[in-house]
């Protein structure tokens, strides 16, 4: 494993979901980074290039002590974005221990941290028609109405009462728009679980998102930039509900009257989702959000709404008529075992291991999830390599289609 020195120490929650991965891979490629640490409660789908990977259960006691022993100065709690990323409301709603954990790491005496950077989403600020047009850093939340958007209360608020005891922590809020990208977010995970999906008649409210690359590049600038207050991360521009589902290919239908927010609520419940009130709430009401301040710390973003949903559809309408396989999970003590042990005889272990090497003994799956987090030189010299040995279809088209974006 490559080692990093000097820069800042770093700490990342949820390293193991997608959003995760892909921040820790930023991370990895900054140069003001020195020591990264990647902790989840399960395994990550590939090895970390540069990070190191620690395994801890939600609410370990463990983590004060990983924070204490590697001298952490900076955790970036990503829990709240990927929960929200995956659609996965149950696991947002179960934070209460790993929260009060990072309150201890935070609150210890003699706490190496100095800065505590939270990454949640724009569904904090809830669907309101009382809400501004454009939302900015200054909007105030309003007071939470959804168990979404309480548990993303909890964990901001949380944080605010760690800092304020600490004194000298410094404290970044980033919320984040819809990440979207292959393997879907938001309302483009809602529409692929509903053969129609129902929309309010007369409102075709603005819908922004961000390219997953760009929301983990903007985590990571905010760590590196050592940026302080609140962030909004969304790409620029809006589209019109109508026209974002025209782009995804997906069925809808103007059917309820805008007195039946409830009915559809109730609609979206029985389709087995929990945030059902957020996204009837989106699907009437809508917002955009404006993305100017950060830009002026000098983050660029390389997607607009339009493209990251054009791109996203696109990867995903390939990997549609594919064959998706059946992935088998990374899991880092049984490849140590394998790559390391004296008692391992590799023929034994793999047959075809003298014929896959590097990332060709990646599963399909588990190298589809990297992808994305490789620069264009990189995606060019995995794909010869890729063509070289293996030549897995799936792999070289999904690869074509980012250099083609890129």
């Amino acid at each position: 494993m490559a080692r990093m020195t000097g820069g800042l120490r770093v700490l990342v929650t949820a390293a193991a979901s997608r959003l995760g991965a892909l921040v820790v891979g930023a991370l990895e490629r900054d140069p003001r980074i020195g020591t990264l640490i990647a902790v989840d409660e399960r395994p990550p789908g590939a090895p970390f290039a540069v990070a190191e990977f620690v395994r801890l259960a939600p609410g370990s006691p463990q983590l004060p002590r990983v924070v204490r022993g590697a001298a952490v100065e900076v955790l970036v709690d990503l829990r709240a974005a990927a929960a929200v990323a995956r659609q996965d409301d149950r696991e947002l709603a179960d934070h209460a221990a790993t929260t009060r954990r990072i309150a201890a790491a935070v609150a210890e005496e003699r706490s190496p941290l100095r800065r505590l950077v939270t990454v949640g989403s724009v569904h904090r600020y809830g669907w309101h028609r009382d809400l501004p047009t454009f939302l900015t850093e200054a909007t105030a939340p309003r007071p939470p109405r959804s168990p979404r958007q309480r548990a993303l209360a909890e964990i901001e608020d949380a944080a605010a009462r760690a800092a304020d005891r600490h004194g000298a922590l410094e404290l970044a809020t980033v919320r984040l728009a819809d990440p979207v990208g292959p393997a879907g977010s938001g309302l483009l995970q809602v529409a692929d679980r509903l053969p129609l999906l129902p929309t309010v008649l007369g409102f075709d409210p603005p819908l922004q998102v961000v390219q997953e690359e760009d929301a983990a590049a903007a985590v990571a600038h905010v760590v590196a930039e050592e940026l302080a207050g609140p962030w909004i991360v969304a790409a620029d521009g809006t589209l019109a509900l109508s026209e974002a589902l025209r782009i995804l290919g997906r069925a809808h239908a103007p059917l309820l009257p805008p007195w039946g927010s409830g009915l559809l609520a109730g609609i979206l419940q029985r389709a087995g989702l929990a945030a059902a009130l957020d996204v009837a709430g989106q699907l009437r009401y809508g917002r955009g959000l404006d993305n100017r301040r950060l830009k002026q710390t000098g983050f660029a973003y390389r997607a607009t709404t339009r493209e990251a949903l054009l791109g996203a559809e696109g990867v995903r309408r390939r990997r549609r008529v594919l064959h998706p396989g059946e992935p088998e999970p990374y899991d880092p003590e049984v490849e140590a075992f394998l790559r390391y042990s004296p008692s391992v005889r590799e023929a034994a272990a793999d047959p075809e291991a003298a014929e896959r090497r590097g990332v060709a003994a990646l599963e399909p799956e588990a190298l589809l999830d990297l992808l994305p987090s490789l620069d264009p030189e990189a995606l060019r010299a995995l794909r010869a390599h890729e063509a070289d040995g293996p030549a897995r279809r799936r792999i070289l088209d999904e690869i074509d289609l980012l250099l083609e974006r890129r």
